[in-house]
C-alpha cells in the first residue's frame, strides 16, 4: 500500500467495496436501442460509460444517503441516474462546437469515435434515462422521489450543468460578461457545473433516504466547498495550460494572484467544507469517508 492508500484508506475501501455494485448497475440500466433500429448507438454508448473512472458521483449518492441514516443499496437507482448525467456533462463539454477535445480518459473522445451527431445522441439518451431511475425503489414514498426529480432538472438547468456550460464558452472565447471584467471569477461562477452535480449526488441519495430541511441545506453547502476546492484545485494543475488559453481579462484565481493565493484558498476552503460536516453530522463511517474525499480532491496532482 502506497503513501496515498494509507492517507485516505477509508476512502479508497469504501470506493472499491462499492464499485462492483455500481458498474453491474450501470449496466443493467443502459438505455440501449432495440435491435431493429440499432445502428452503432449501443456500441457507442458503453464506450462512453465503461471504463469510467474513479465513479466518485455514485458514490457521493451512496454516502449521502448513509450519512442520513439511509441504505446505499437503496439508492443504488439514483446513483446510476447521476453518473447518466456527468457522463452526459463530459459527451457535451467535448464536442467541438464546446472544449473540442480530442481525448477523454486517456481514450478518443466519443465524437472523434463515433462522430458528433452520434455522440449528441447518446448525452441525450442518458439524460432522458436518468429521471425515471430515481423514482426506482421508492414507489411507497413518492413525494421523496419527485423531489429527487426535481433535483435532477435543477442540476441540468440554466443554474446547473447549462449555465456552467455557457460560463466555460464566456472564459476561453472572451465573449460575455462574468462578473468584474479585470478579475478572476469567483470560483462559485465558473464552478456551476462540477458544484451542481456534486450537490445533485448528494442530495438525491439523501432525499431519498428522509433526510431533514436542516441536513439537506447542510450537504447544499458542503457540496458548493467542495465544487470549488475541486476547481482551486483544477486550476493549480493547470496553471500554465490555462494561462495560454484565458484572454487577459478571463483569468483563474491562480494565474491572476498567485499559486500561493490560490493555494491558501484551496486550503480554507476545505476546512470549511470539512467543518460543515462536523457540525451538522454524528461520527460515522459515512462521515469520515466524505472528509477523507474532500482532502483527496484537494491534494490530487492530476
Amino acid at each position: 500500500m502506497n503513501k496515498e492508500q494509507q492517507r485516505f484508506s477509508e476512502l479508497w475501501t469504501y470506493v472499491e467495496s462499492h464499485r462492483p455494485a455500481i458498474e453491474a448497475a450501470l449496466g443493467a440500466s443502459l438505455p440501449l436501442a432495440p435491435a431493429h433500429v440499432e445502428t452503432r448507438f449501443n456500441e457507442a454508448l458503453e464506450y462512453s460509460l465503461f471504463p469510467g473512472g474513479k465513479r466518485f458521483r455514485p458514490v457521493l449518492t451512496l454516502l449521502g444517503a448513509e450519512l442520513t441514516g439511509g441504505d446505499p443499496a437503496e439508492v443504488m437507482p439514483a446513483a446510476v441516474a447521476v453518473e447518466f448525467i456527468h457522463t452526459s456533462s463530459l459527451i457535451f463539454d467535448d464536442l467541438p462546437c464546446m472544449d473540442n477535445a480530442s481525448e477523454r480518459r486517456d481514450k478518443a473522445s466519443l465524437h472523434e469515435k463515433f462522430g458528433e451527431g452520434m455522440a449528441v445522441l447518446v448525452g441525450l439518451a442518458l439524460l432522458n434515462a436518468s429521471y425515471p431511475l430515481v423514482f426506482a425503489n421508492h414507489s411507497g414514498s413518492p413525494e421523496k422521489a419527485i423531489q429527487a426529480h426535481s433535483e435532477i432538472s435543477e442540476c441540468i438547468g440554466a443554474a446547473g450543468m447549462v449555465g456552467g456550460q455557457s460560463v466555460d464558452l464566456a472564459l476561453v472565447t472572451g465573449v460575455g460578461s462574468l462578473e468584474d471584467e479585470t478579475a478572476a471569477p469567483n470560483e462559485s461562477i465558473r464552478n456551476l457545473k462540477t458544484s451542481a452535480l456534486m450537490r445533485l449526488a448528494l442530495r438525491t441519495g439523501a432525499i431519498l433516504s428522509g433526510a431533514t430541511y436542516i441536513e439537506l441545506a447542510a450537504l447544499s453547502r458542503f457540496a458548493q466547498l467542495l465544487g470549488d476546492a475541486y476547481q482551486l484545485s483544477d486550476d493549480l494543475i493547470d496553471m500554465k495550460e490555462d494561462s495560454e488559453i484565458f484572454s487577459e481579462d478571463r483569468k483563474t484565481l491562480a494565474i491572476d494572484e498567485g499559486e500561493g493565493a490560490a493555494r491558501l484558498k484551496l486550503e480554507t476552503t476545505v476546512s470549511e467544507a470539512k467543518r460543515i460536516l462536523i457540525d451538522n453530522f454524528p461520527s460515522s463511517d459515512a462521515r469520515s469517508v466524505l472528509v477523507q474525499l474532500t482532502d483527496y480532491l484537494a491534494e490530487r496532482r492530476a
